[in-house]
């Protein structure tokens, strides 16, 4: 079944949104929001420390005052050694450990100010945890128990209209993707609108839900910044819980209108014709790994003469096939979604 948009006045109208032709699988809110908070309990309590009490040791692990040896994620090692002014993997294949641990001691004591320590509680008892990173002392996250626990407190009914697709918790990135149950058919093309959270624990991201469009057929899918303004962005600082569930309301009640007009920009994309899919390629995945923009140019001149939306197909295809990393699938996926609303 086709969108069908009816004249007004001599104006085209915005189509309602096309009925569900089946139903789609996928985890629920409640089984997500259950790894979720599994992943949680992993947690140490948060410690605001002074740089220079720290102490490194040979065996490589930070001793946090009070708490004891930790071990680190490449991520708190990347953040150390910012912190110091080294260059980590040079410097340890060029000193032994012992040299190491001094230096970088000496380095430490010299360093000005706090920083919060995030740390995985370590169940083997072999260390007192693992540094998940190193953070301004001023640093607010928002984590991800405490976002589902706020959703689940306060849009429980309208949760159930979801399933996830996508639910990535990563050591620096948590990437969520939720469609509704029902199926919409677009020029003969099955889609299902959705949204797609993105955040981080550890300041590598902001919080922020983007309009998100699975295609069933390849079940690859892309995120849209209907009218140009995403449905939820905010950098982590201090938010109470009551301002959280307030914008989490207002970002997932406004959805429903805003997927009519993502499908409605999909069946547009299915009539534009496009030149030079390559050239096209190459600027809007500016900043993607050179290897997989050059795949995608060549699966795009395969299949010359392409429509905007086969180009976009065949950018989520490479984003979810040849690549493996979520955040530059994430951003191939950004980028499809600024070619759909060009």
């Amino acid at each position: 079944m086709d969108m069908q948009i009816v004249p007004s006045n001599g104006a085209p109208a915005r189509p309602s949104l096309p009925p569900p032709v089946t139903a789609i699988r996928g985890l629920s809110f409640d089984e997500v929001h259950e790894s979720v908070m599994a992943r949680a309990s992993r947690m140490r309590p948060d410690t605001t420390v002074h740089v220079a009490d720290l102490v490194f040791t040979p065996e490589g692990h930070v001793v946090v005052p009070g708490v004891g040896p930790h071990g680190m994620t490449p991520l708190a090692q990347r953040s150390l050694a910012s912190m110091v002014g080294i260059r980590w993997e040079k410097w340890f294949q060029s000193a032994s450990p012992d040299e190491r641990a001094e230096e970088l001691n000496r380095r430490l004591k010299r360093t000005p100010g706090e920083r919060k320590l995030r740390a995985w509680r370590d169940n083997t008892g072999a260390t007192a945890g693992t540094l998940r990173a190193i953070l301004p002392s001023g640093y607010e996250p928002i984590d991800d128990a405490r976002i589902f626990a706020s959703m689940r407190a306060n849009m429980g009914s309208l949760l159930g209209e979801y399933v996830f697709q996508r639910a990535e918790s990563g050591e620096e990135t948590s990437q969520y993707a939720a469609v509704l149950r029902d199926v919409r058919e677009v020029r003969g093309d099955r889609l299902v609108p959705g949204w797609s959270l993105r955040t981080s624990e550890v300041g590598q991201a902001p919080l922020s839900l983007d309009d998100f469009v699975l295609r069933l057929a390849c079940l690859n899918g892309l995120l849209i910044s209907v009218g140009g303004k995403r449905s939820l962005y905010r950098r982590h600082r201090q938010i109470d819980d009551d301002q959280l569930a307030a914008a989490f309301v207002l970002a997932l009640g406004r959805l429903p209108g805003r997927f009519e007009r993502a499908l409605e920009l999909m069946a547009i994309a299915m009539d534009a014709t496009v030149e030079h899919a390559d050239v096209i390629v190459g600027e809007i995945l500016a900043g993607i790994p050179r290897a997989l923009v050059e795949e995608t140019q060549r699966a795009a001149l395969a299949e010359a003469p392409l429509t905007r939306f086969g180009l976009l197909n065949v950018i989520t295809r490479v984003a979810h096939t040849t690549n493996t990393d979520p955040e530059v699938r994430f951003a191939m996926e950004s980028a499809a979604g600024t070619l759909l609303a060009a």
